[in-house]
């Protein structure tokens, strides 16, 4: 969902420790439903890892190159 222009979202994950990441680079994979092609893009963003639950706020962002 997207919440005041950025991305939010709520993932499962394995795992029961407690994090708090602010991360710039990360990886993730996104999905085009117009096209229906999965690519792997920068995040930048904090991500909280909770028990059972990943919770990440931030930005997808394409690297241009010059």
């Amino acid at each position: 969902m997207i919440l005041f222009g950025r991305s939010l979202s709520i993932e499962y994950r394995l795992g029961v420790g407690l994090d708090l990441e602010f991360a710039d680079g990360r990886a993730v994979w996104i999905y085009d439903p117009s096209t229906g092609e999965m690519d792997a893009l920068p995040f930048m963003g904090t991500l909280i890892s909770l028990p059972l639950c990943l919770i990440s706020y931030g930005r997808v962002y394409e690297e241009v190159d010059e």
